[in-house]
C-alpha cells in the first residue's frame, strides 16, 4: 500500500518537474542530476517499504502458526478434560458401590452380633440349668449316707471331665473322626467309673444282677420332630436281668433300689439344637441341651431311687436332632447299685 502511494507521488513530481522545466528552467536552477537523485531516494524508500512488508508478512505467519499451535493445545486440553471427567464419573460410581457394600457389611456384622448374643444367652441358660441339676442331684444323694456321698462326689468329678471334653470338641470343631475318638475316651472313663462304683459295695448273694447298655441306631439322622419323641435304643450290647426293653426303649425296675443311669448324645449338624430329656415314670428328671456347631457331644449321669415297677426312659426334645451310626455315638446305660 505504501509502495503504491510512493509511485503515485513520484509520477506527480515527475509531471510537475517537466512542466516547471519547460516554463522556467532557468529560474529554478534545477538540473537533471538533482531530479535523478530525488528519484533514487524515492526508489530506496520503496525498497525499504517492500522489505518491511515482507517482514510484516513473516511476523503475521509466525503469529498464525502460534495460534494454530495454541488451538491444537486447546484441543488436547479439552480431550484431557473430557477423560478426567469420565474418570471422575467412574470413581463416583465405584464410591457409591463401595458405600453400598459397606452398608451391607454393617448389616451382616449387626446380624452376627445378634446371633452371638443369642448364643451367649443360651449358654448362660444351659449353665444355670446345669447348676440347678447339680443341686437336685446333691439333695437326692444327701439321704444315702456318707458312703453314697463319696460315690456321688466321684460321679460329679467324672461328669466335669465329660463336660470339659464337650467344650473342647465344640471349641475346636474338629473332624468327625477326632470327635468319635474323644467320645470313645469319655465312654471308657465312664466305664472305669462304673467299675469303681461297683467296687464300693460287697457282693451279696441274694442281690439281683441288673445292668444294661444300648446304642441308638445306625441309620444316621434322627429328628427334628414337632413333638417330644421317645428314644428307642435298639442296639443292645448288654441286658443282664432283662430289665431293659429294646422295643420301647424303657427300663423297668424289677426291685426297689438305688440305680445308676448315664447317657451320651451326639449331633453333627451345623446350627441345630440337640436336647435329651430323662424321665422317671411320667416326671422329667433331667434335661440336657446344646446348640450344635458340627460334631457336638453331650453326656450326663445320675442316681435314682426306684420303686419296684418304676420306669426310666429318654426322650428327644421338640424341634431338636441327633445323629448316630455304627460308631455308637448315642448310648443309654444303667445298673442296680444296691437294693433297698
Amino acid at each position: 500500500m505504501r509502495g503504491t502511494l510512493l509511485l503515485v507521488l513520484l509520477f506527480c513530481l515527475s509531471s510537475t518537474s517537466a512542466q516547471v522545466a519547460d516554463q522556467d528552467l532557468q529560474s529554478r536552477g534545477q538540473t537533471k542530476s538533482d531530479i535523478w537523485d530525488e528519484l533514487r531516494a524515492l526508489r530506496d524508500m520503496v525498497v525499504e517499504q517492500k522489505v518491511e512488508l515482507r517482514n510484516t508478512k513473516a511476523d503475521l505467519q509466525i503469529q498464525k502458526d502460534k495460534v494454530a499451535g495454541l488451538e491444537k493445545e486447546n484441543t488436547v486440553m479439552n480431550f484431557r478434560l473430557t477423560a478426567t471427567e469420565n474418570k471422575m464419573t467412574a470413581m463416583t460410581v465405584v464410591l457409591e458401590a463401595t458405600k453400598t457394600e459397606q452398608q451391607l457389611q454393617k448389616k451382616n456384622l449387626e446380624e452376627a452380633e445378634r446371633l452371638i448374643s443369642d448364643q451367649i444367652r443360651r449358654l448362660d441358660e444351659s449353665i444355670k440349668s446345669w447348676e440347678s441339676k447339680e443341686n437336685v442331684l446333691a439333695s437326692v444323694v444327701i439321704g444315702q449316707g456318707e458312703e453314697l456321698v463319696t460315690l456321688v462326689s466321684r460321679v460329679i468329678t467324672s461328669e466335669k471331665e465329660v463336660q470339659e471334653q464337650k467344650k473342647e470338641v465344640t471349641g475346636l470343631r474338629e473332624e468327625l473322626d477326632i470327635s468319635k475318638t474323644e467320645q470313645q475316651s469319655i465312654r471308657t472313663k465312664l466305664d472305669e467309673m462304673e467299675r469303681t462304683i461297683a467296687g464300693f459295695h460287697p457282693v451279696v448273694t441274694d442281690t439281683p444282677k441288673l445292668a444294661f447298655s444300648a446304642g441308638l441306631t445306625i441309620s444316621g439322622k434322627i429328628g427334628p420332630f414337632n413333638t417330644e419323641t421317645p428314644l428307642i435304643y435298639r442296639r443292645v450290647f448288654t441286658n443282664i436281668g432283662g430289665a431293659y426293653d429294646a422295643s420301647t426303649g424303657i427300663f423297668t425296675a424289677p426291685v426297689k433300689g438305688a440305680y445308676y443311669f448315664r447317657f451320651t448324645a451326639f449331633n453333627n449338624s451345623d446350627r441345630e439344637w440337640m436336647a435329651v430329656n430323662l424321665y422317671h415314670n411320667s416326671q422329667r428328671i433331667l434335661h440336657n441341651s446344646e446348640f450344635s456347631h458340627g460334631h457336638t457331644t453331650i453326656a450326663n449321669a445320675l442316681i435314682l431311687q426306684l420303686e419296684q415297677g418304676s420306669v426310666v426312659s429318654l426322650h428327644l426334645a421338640v424341634n431338636t436332632g441327633l445323629y448316630d451310626d455304627s460308631s455308637t455315638l448315642n448310648t443309654f446305660s444303667g445298673f442296680l447299685l444296691f437294693p433297698l
